[in-house]
């Protein structure tokens, strides 16, 4: 009877504290305000959180979604079982509009369904605190966990930005030496833990292998360091060059102000960012 009891209290306890540790990760919800014209349908219940849930009827054709809104025009693809993909309004208020397009043949398609939205959103940056189709992760995936684990009992943004980065990409090591006069003594240098290497051919961020591994490439090392700073209540955008070749690197917003990230060039807090890293897309 008492081992009974015991084993009851430790659930309850269990089951209060695992919520609360995880209470700062937003998740996107559906509502019951959303468009459906033809295969197309539009959940934007919660649309001044800074995103829609968008779904297209099942169907075994491959599905884009063509997004467009003042000087942005994203294309997804988006799955064909008839579940809901989250879409960020990164572009600000206005006017967007969502296209679907079926593939018909080769890398043609054909244009279904459009709905517009009028977006009126208090924060504009508040879509930067949710996962998306590129930023992907629960409040359970490995990496999230980890994140609020290093950031517990910590406030500033700014130091909860630096206690993930260091804990991922870098880390102190001290070597010894002598002065002239033959006395020993002790410096640090910062050296990179994160192996720069591709881990698959995904064009999109591989979080948890990338947080498994602690490898990957442009993609992966920003998408991850995305997603983690998201996860504990800080603002990060996955911005995306298309130079040659392409790039993807971090933007941090502390208090509505921009600073670059760059995991793999190990650019940290950047006030600027240089005329060779202009962003054509972030997410």
């Amino acid at each position: 009877m008492k081992k009974s009891v015991a084993t009851l209290l430790i659930l309850i306890i269990l089951t209060t504290i695992i919520p609360s540790c995880l209470a700062e990760v937003l998740m996107p919800q559906t509502g019951n305000t959303r468009q459906t014209k033809g295969s197309l349908t539009i959940d934007y219940s919660n649309c001044t959180e800074g995103y829609v849930m968008v779904k297209a009827k099942t169907t075994k054709t491959t599905l884009k979604l063509r997004v467009v809104h003042d000087k942005m025009d994203i294309h997804y693809t988006i799955n064909s079982n008839g579940q809901y993909e989250v879409i960020p309004l990164q572009d600000g208020n206005g006017k967007y509009t969502f296209t679907l397009y079926a593939k018909t043949h080769g890398s043609q398609y054909k244009k279904l369904n459009t709905i517009t939205l009028m977006i009126d959103m208090p924060d504009t940056d508040r879509c930067f605190l949710y996962p998306n189709q590129y930023i992907n992760y629960t409040a359970t995936t490995p990496a999230i966990l980890h994140a609020q684990k290093i950031c517990e009992g910590i406030t500033d943004p700014i130091e909860k930005a630096r206690a993930i980065y260091r804990d991922i990409f870098v880390e102190d090591i001290a070597h010894e030496d002598v002065f002239e006069n033959g006395e020993p003594y002790v410096y640090y240098t910062e050296e990179i833990k994160f192996t720069y290497r591709r881990i698959d051919s995904n064009p999109l961020p591989n979080i948890n292998k990338a947080f498994e591994k602690r490898a990957g490439i442009c993609k992966d090392q920003s998408g991850l360091y995305v997603a983690m700073l998201r996860s504990v209540g800080v603002p990060a955008i996955y911005a995306v060059g298309d130079g040659d070749p392409s790039h993807a690197w971090v933007l941090l917003i502390i208090n509505g102000k921009r600073y670059l990230i760059d995991p793999t060039l190990q650019m940290w807090f950047d006030h600027t960012i240089p005329d060779d890293m202009t962003y054509t897309r972030i997410y």
